[in-house]
């Protein structure tokens, strides 16, 4: 049994002494992320499923943004990614050919 996208949230919970934080998710992108980082702390089933994961993570990872950097990329720069990109995608196929 999913949970609707338009229930899915994400808690972070900490207190001001703590060193640790808990993120609390029941969006399943949110715990694909995490699951690459963090290792699960709990989680919660229903009909076998996982529909919910705690992870418990060093309060010193949460930050705080004022706006969204694009960066400024030299022409130079930009062919370098692009080239890095394609190499990539190549061997991709080639390990699924």
């Amino acid at each position: 049994m999913s949970i609707p996208t338009s229930e899915q949230e994400t808690v972070v919970q900490y207190d001001r002494n703590g060193e640790t934080m808990t993120v609390y998710t029941t969006d399943s992108t949110q715990i694909t992320r995490l699951d690459k980082i963090y290792q699960r702390h709990k989680e919660q089933k229903q009909a076998g499923e996982v529909v919910a994961v705690e992870y418990v993570v060093d309060k010193k990872l949460l930050s705080y943004r004022s706006k969204r950097v694009k960066p400024v990329l030299s022409d130079e720069q930009r062919a370098a990614a692009r080239a890095r990109l394609q190499t990539m995608r190549e061997k991709r196929l080639q390990a699924n050919g």
